[in-house]
Order: structure tokens, then sequence, then C-alpha cells
């Protein structure tokens, strides 16, 4: 897996790119050959990886996997949504790789592969006119590749996070057991806003990080007010502390717990990169909500390992 997650320097040049791609036609393939040969891909499961810590533990493996981006012979031939159908103008034996891909921030138009997930990679005999099936692809996290700076499941006794100001016997994140809120595990993360309440700011444990390649909170969440998430830190040692909103996460209410992948490498380079920052949540009200509520669960912060 030599492709890595884009830096905010190329992040301008790969919007553009994604933006104007499509399933490629067979037209596209240096070959005579004018009968495909086609691969179903059903799609992907992240399963346990037993040499990460917290692997086993319900809610660890929540993904969402949108695409499916295709090689063969270590040549990129398209990226499909999944499930899907993908003509090859090749026959015989060939490698085929299949990656799984991600929508950065929800947005469509900054599909990416996610280069902490491994892939399917095998030889198939491709036929003319012939589908190949292949079913469900079990992936996992690539543990060699991958540096989980914060994991908050919500399943232990003390929280990664507290109010930013105030003291953990006051922390307005608060655990939620209630069945019909919680997915995975027993407990999800709360915060709530009523109309009448001053917004707040949940800020988290310190994290350490000097690998600028790639930093990347995973959350799942459930809300009927929006949401902001941000990283906080200090340009130098000599300055005030800073917030940097990342993106705001709209109400989902009606939806249901949903995944996002959320890109931090833009916001903390204007922060110059301090290796040590920290990530926030600050719930905002929403007009027409008297009792708003964010669920936050299976939050992690991940990047590539440190220099």
């Amino acid at each position: 897996m030599n492709k890595t997650l884009f830096s905010n320097n190329y992040f301008t040049i790969l919007v553009l790119i994604l933006f104007s791609f499509s399933v490629i036609s067979c037209d596209d393939f240096d070959s005579d050959q004018t009968n495909p040969s086609f691969v179903y891909v059903k799609g992907f499961k992240l399963v346990e990886n037993p040499n990460i810590t917290q692997s086993s533990i319900d809610g660890f493996q929540t993904e969402a996997i949108t695409d499916a981006w295709v090689y063969v012979d270590n040549e990129y031939i398209g990226t499909y949504v999944l499930p899907c159908n993908i003509p090859i103008l090749k026959e015989g034996n060939h490698k085929i790789d299949i990656r799984p891909g991600i929508k950065l921030n929800g947005i469509a138009l900054t599909r990416t592969e996610y280069p902490f997930y491994t892939y399917y990679s095998e030889t198939q005999s491709l036929v003319a006119g012939n589908t190949i099936t292949i079913d469900t692809i079990d992936i996992m996290y690539v543990e060699q590749y991958t540096i989980f700076a914060l994991s908050e499941l919500f399943e232990r006794p003390y929280l990664a996070f507290t109010t930013d100001g105030v003291g953990q016997d006051t922390n307005k994140l608060v655990k939620c057991n209630n069945q019909d809120t919680v997915k995975w595990g027993d407990y999800c993360g709360a915060m709530y806003l009523n109309s009448d309440q001053s917004s707040y700011r949940i800020i988290s444990d310190s994290i350490f990080c000097n690998n600028y390649s790639s930093l990347i909170l995973e959350i799942d969440y459930w809300c009927n007010i929006p949401f902001e998430i941000g990283i906080s830190g200090k340009p130098s040692s000599a300055a005030a502390t800073q917030y940097i909103s990342a993106m705001v996460l709209n109400s989902n209410d009606t939806k249901g717990w949903q995944k996002v992948y959320v890109v931090l490498g833009k916001v903390w380079s204007q922060l110059s990169y301090p290796n040590d920052f920290r990530i926030y949540f600050t719930p905002q009200k929403k007009d027409g909500i008297t009792n708003g509520w964010v669920f936050i669960d299976n939050v992690k912060i991940i990047h590539k390992p440190n220099n």
C-alpha cells in the first residue's frame, strides 16, 4: 500500500481531479479486445486485527466504505461505487487489487483510498464475457502503518474528553446507556444543549504527532443539532492557545447513526503543526430545537507512525 492520504498541500489538486473522474470506459484501455471480462465486487467488511489493542471491543470496527479503487497488474483502471461490476479488457491470469475507498469529510468530491485499511490482492483468471464474483472482502486496520493517538469508545470509567476550562466533575460530555440510543457496546457519549443554555466546548486529552502526512478523525455520530469539530493548540510556545474549526456536522436525527472521516491536516497546518494538540467538539443551537442532543461513539484520531 504505497498510496498515501493526500496532505493539505495537494488537497486542491486532488479535488479538481476527482471532480472530473467517472467510471472508466472500455475505450480507456490500451487493448484490441472489445469484449470485456467482468469482476463483480460486493463490498468490504472491517474485521478485528488481533494485534491492535481495543480491536475486539464492539464498535471499534465501524466503517463507511463507499467505493472500490481497482488496479489490474498495478495499473489503475477506475473507482467504482459499491457494489459494482467492473469491466476489464484483459484475458488470462492477472493480479487484481481492490482497495477500500471513503469520502473524506463525507463529501463525494473527496473520494480517496483509505491507507489505514488492508485491501484485496489476488490473481484471477479472466475470460471475455464471463463474470468473476468476489464476495465481501474482509479488511482490517494495518497495524504497522496505523497509530491510534486517541481511541474513545465510551466503555471505560474515565473519558479522554473534558469540558474546556471546567473540571472533570462537571463534564458536559457524559456517558449514555439508553439502549434506544446506544448502537455499539453499553455506552456512547452524549452532549446536551438546551435553547436556554450557553454553548460550551468539549476538548480531548493531549495528542502527540509529528508525522504530517495524514491526520484523520473517525467518529460515529447522531444528533438533532449541529456540532463543530476542530483542533486546539499553540503555534509556538509563547503563543496563546488557538481553536481552528475543521468542519461542522449538521443534524442527522432522521437518519440515525452515521460515520465520517474528518481531515485534520489542513487545520493542523494553520497552527504550524504543533507536535502536541487537542481536538474539540462544540454543540451548536438550531432554530426550533428546544432540547438539543449530540451522541458520539467510536472516536479515533489516526495517523501514520511518528518520525
